[in-house]
């Protein structure tokens, strides 16, 4: 009898536990993440160790952003990369993530700038730039130039996304001239002196420097955007410390449809 009335007592407890539903992340889930404070990284995270059932019609990304849902969790929402056991509501197997952790490109993670197009990461490739230095009886003016009026590579939008290896302060965003009388670009690198005056200042000015948006993500590139739509124009990250041995490396494009 002991082994009937085990058996019973158990079928009795198994009837009684209530069944734990999994849980399924929907837009409203994910705006309540946001508004929550929680950070960029932990929702992503969360994303992808979840199953998701999501809604990325045209309504929906629209109604993400306007909740403040940041750009890089989008990118997540899209990718969709499934839980273990389970498959991404809204998916194809032919779609590719615009997560770096899930595409299908190789990343270098130094000496590299790419530039996010979609799904796409373009790698820029780096020029050199001669560093002139012009010294008159009173006066110094270092000037970093580069070869050429127009960037090879040219930007679609006046707000365009980066990956880079460098920090954003190891590579400084910067708008650069174009030759008034040459075919070149030009980026004055400081200067000074005067009459009675010999203060000498270096560096990038404020006024060409670039104001961005940085965060790291989880490979250690920086996802780097200009807070603010850019002008029509060239520009380049040129990176800090070599400007000091006659040459400098500059990460140039270029903006054809600015603000």
């Amino acid at each position: 009898m002991r082994p009937i009335a085990t058996f019973i007592v158990l079928a009795i407890l198994a009837v009684a536990v209530p069944v734990v539903a999994q849980e399924v992340l929907t837009n409203d889930s994910v705006i309540s993440m946001v508004k929550a404070g929680l950070p960029t990284g932990v929702i992503v995270g969360k994303i992808r160790s979840t199953e998701k059932k999501f809604d990325l019609s045209t309504n929906g990304l629209v109604g993400l952003k306007k909740a403040g849902v940041p750009d890089q969790v989008i990118e997540a929402m899209m990718g969709q990369t499934p839980a273990a056991g389970g498959t991404a509501a809204g998916t194809t197997a032919a779609a590719r993530p615009a997560d770096t952790t899930g595409t299908t490109q190789k990343l270098r993670d130094r000496d590299v700038i790419y530039h996010v197009d979609h799904d796409k990461y373009i790698e820029l490739e780096p020029v050199l730039g001669t560093m002139k230095t012009q010294a008159m009886p009173f006066s110094v003016s270092n000037e970093l130039v580069l070869k050429g009026r127009r960037a090879v590579y040219r930007a679609k939008d006046g707000q365009p996304v980066f990956l880079s290896a460098y920090g954003p302060t190891d590579a400084v965003l910067v708008r650069l001239e174009p030759g008034k009388k040459d075919d070149d670009r030009n980026l004055k690198l400081g200067g000074g002196g005067g009459y009675m005056s010999f203060s000498v200042k270096s560096g990038v000015r404020d006024k060409d420097r670039i104001d961005v948006v940085s965060e790291r993500n989880e490979q250690g590139l920086y996802r780097v955007t200009p807070k603010s739509a850019l002008p029509a124009g060239e520009y380049g990250f040129i990176v800090v410390g070599g400007t000091g041995t006659g040459s400098a490396k500059v990460f140039d494009f270029g903006v054809d449809k600015g603000e």
